[in-house]
């Protein structure tokens, strides 16, 4: 063989070697993302039936919309987080906590509680304080308590 066969050999040696290489590289970090991905869905699932748990808990529920956010993030290839996917993970913690609430039985002082919130509210939109959507919002999450 001469030289210019030997360094074309070599050279093509190289190039198989750098594919190999890269190759090996790619799936160590696909498996890293795949990894990533099914801890931050359970991080996600786990906070959900803590949040089932405890559905009056705010940190609780800040926690999970947080967890949540990670694991859409990792599912768009952390290109971000979209509208549709607040829209997802909100509906996944409004389920966690009525699924909850559901079950709890109301008692007679927080139907008084309720009468006092619902009240208050009131007298903020005839002040002018609070918009009118803003007024059926809070309004329906308060009714959503009984």
């Amino acid at each position: 063989m001469d030289a210019c066969g030997f360094i074309f050999l070599l050279m093509f040696v190289s190039f198989v070697v750098g594919l190999v290489i890269m190759a090996s590289q790619n799936e160590a970090r696909s498996k890293a993302r795949a990894k990533e991905l099914r801890e931050a869905e359970a991080a996600y699932r786990s906070s959900l039936a803590a949040l089932k748990a405890s559905p009056t808990d705010a940190d609780l529920k800040e926690n999970t919309l947080q967890r949540g956010r990670i694991y859409s993030n990792l599912t768009r290839n952390k290109q971000g987080v979209t509208m549709y996917d607040e829209v997802a993970l909100m509906n996944d913690i409004n389920a966690a906590c009525a699924a909850a609430g559901a079950s709890q039985p109301v008692r007679a002082g927080t139907i008084r509680s309720i009468e006092d919130r619902l009240s208050n509210l009131q007298q903020l939109r005839e002040r002018n304080l609070i918009t009118v959507q803003e007024y059926e919002q809070r309004r329906a999450e308060i009714l959503r308590e009984l």
